[in-house]
């Protein structure tokens, strides 16, 4: 006959109804029942087959059999102290389970699950009252047998007389809690600790994503997380905090409890651990973007210090984990949660992030923080191959022009240059996004799209940052009493083109004499009596398709 056990000790105080809470412990009891971690949900469910036909069912005989076994503990309460515990309420509830039909023995077990766990749970009043007013916790097993002949699981309450006082206080499974290694012996070409950073439009998160297809393979969206920082980020949000959740109160209504709900470090954390108690070892990477746009010493507060990686690429030095970590742990991985006092990032953990250091408003990264990152600086002409020789027309009448886009790009970085601003609050190849700068087919950038969007991206951040004490110098194209108002420049910009722009700008310019060939492909009418024509060998212009970029 197939039969397989599935034991959980040590009942705790939280699923008892209130006669039975240890004296200690406030709130009322909750009509679940924990079965194990998140983590494990595929191996439960395979276990209890919900809506698989199966039934499930308490044995009378066990129940009044366990009573008699725990009887003394609710007269002389020798291994702990509980709220209502007597020989009276003792005799109650055996009348009770004894005047019982054996029918009143069966339950429709559910799953419900949270952020971290799951459990079971019955409507029936011998789970949900019965049966929780008689456990003693900590002191009892409840078995789950399941009888594949049958299809049936039997549900059986055991004394765990082997239950140690002193230590034997924290609810766990049979499961044996295999060792965890934070030195795998993993080994990649890339650095575990690695920031990118650059110009606005440089391609950092381009970058960042190709390397990761690397790392952890293409189309694996399950190890790894993007997280990006705010200035209201902080260390709850990125490690982890208890948050409430919904949950069943001991009457069966719905009641709000707490529970940990880890953030994205914490999540990778425990998956790089997990596997590293496997025999098939792999990455998993945290990508942080804009990682300088939070306090980042508030944001990893303690974790900071596990970023020294030794020689080994585990982390140098370990922290002091909170009770709160640890109690998450134990959780996740079975035992004890003093198991976890100390915690370090293992070597098949990587962290990456972009930064941006031209942004306004960014916090400033210390040089401790900063000696624990490998830096790469992507430059502002790195990665523009694939948006050579796009052109666009731009401006009316006389002012009309074909131009190319990378050839204004670094006119205006060139004249940015000059007046001595930094190459970080110069404009990257991908300022503008490569949907727009790098046309499907062809070489023709759609002439609308581009408008729009230079005037939203390019001149405001021209006009509100990289040359806002250098507006007069570098709108002199335009009137001298629309130089310092940006939408006087931005209608300018319909006519003029590039000649709102500084004549230093202007002359490196590189343009097309020919405009009306540009007008069949953004759907306009040419402006004068030209003879449309849209061979692009006619422009000089290649149909080379372009490689997939992102914007930054």
């Amino acid at each position: 006959m197939a039969k397989i056990n599935k034991i959980i000790r040590g009942v705790p105080s939280s699923f008892v109804f209130s006669n039975m809470k240890l004296d200690a412990d406030k709130g009322a009891g909750e009509a679940k029942l924990f079965i194990g971690p998140k983590s494990q949900i595929t191996e439960i469910n395979d276990f209890f087959k919900f809506n698989q036909g199966y039934s499930y069912r308490f044995n009378k005989i066990n129940l009044l059999n366990y009573l008699h076994e725990v009887k003394m503990e609710y007269v002389f309460q020798y291994v702990n102290r509980y709220k209502n515990a007597s020989i009276e309420t003792w005799q109650d509830l055996y009348n009770s389970i004894e005047n019982m039909q054996d029918s009143e023995m069966k339950i429709h077990l559910t799953e419900y699950d949270d952020a971290n766990r799951v459990y079971v749970r019955a409507e029936e009043d011998i789970f949900s009252k019965i049966v929780r007013k008689i456990i003693v916790p900590k002191l009892t097993n409840i078995e789950f047998v399941r009888d594949d002949d049958t299809r049936e699981i039997l549900v059986l309450l055991k004394v765990n007389y082997d239950y140690d006082i002193d230590k034997n206080d924290i609810s766990a499974e049979t499961d044996i809690t295999k060792e965890i290694n934070f030195t795998t012996g993993f080994e990649s070409a890339f650095s575990r600790n690695r920031i990118l950073f650059g110009a606005p439009g440089t391609g950092k998160s381009f970058s960042i994503n190709q390397d990761a297809k690397s790392l952890i393979g293409n189309e694996n969206n399950d190890d790894y997380e993007r997280v990006t920082f705010h200035p209201d980020y902080s260390y709850a949000n990125f490690v982890g905090t208890y948050k409430p959740v919904p949950t069943v109160d001991s009457s069966g209504k719905d009641a709000i409890t707490y529970e940990y709900i880890p953030g994205p470090f914490m999540r990778i954390y425990v998956k790089a651990l997990k596997n590293s108690r496997t025999d098939t070892i792999k990455p998993f990477l945290l990508i942080v973007e804009e990682i300088n746009r939070a306090n980042v010493a508030a944001v990893f507060g303690d974790i900071f210090q596990l970023l020294d990686r030794g020689d080994d690429f585990v982390s140098e030095y370990h922290i002091q984990a909170s009770e709160d970590i640890k109690k998450y742990l134990a959780n996740e991985f079975g035992g004890n949660p003093n198991d976890y006092n100390r915690i370090k990032i293992p070597d098949n953990m990587f962290i990456w992030a972009t930064m941006n250091s031209a942004d306004q408003g960014v916090f400033p990264m210390d040089t401790a923080f900063k000696r624990r990152w490998d830096f790469t600086y992507l430059g502002i002409d790195d990665s523009d191959v694939n948006i050579k020789g796009k052109y666009v027309e731009l401006g009316k009448e006389k002012n009309k022009k074909i131009i190319e886009w990378n050839s204004l790009r670094k006119s205006i970085n060139d004249f940015l240059a000059e007046q001595n601003i930094n190459e970080d609050k110069q404009l990257g190849p991908y300022f503008l996004n490569k949907d727009i700068v790098i046309p499907k087919s062809g070489d023709v950038i759609d002439k609308d799209k581009f408008i729009n969007a230079f005037k939203s991206k390019v001149i405001m951040y021209l006009f509100d940052d990289a040359a806002k004490q250098k507006r007069k110098t570098l709108f002199e194209g335009c009137d001298i009493g629309n130089r310092t108002r940006y939408s006087s420049i931005c209608k300018e910009f319909d006519d003029k083109g590039i000649y709102i722009f500084n004549s230093s700008i202007t002359n490196k310019v590189e343009f097309k004499p020919t405009l009306s060939q540009f007008t069949q492909q953004n759907n306009s009418s040419p402006d004068n009596g030209d003879t449309l024509n849209t061979n692009n060998n006619d422009l000089g212009l290649h149909g080379n398709k372009a490689d997939q970029q992102s914007n930054d």
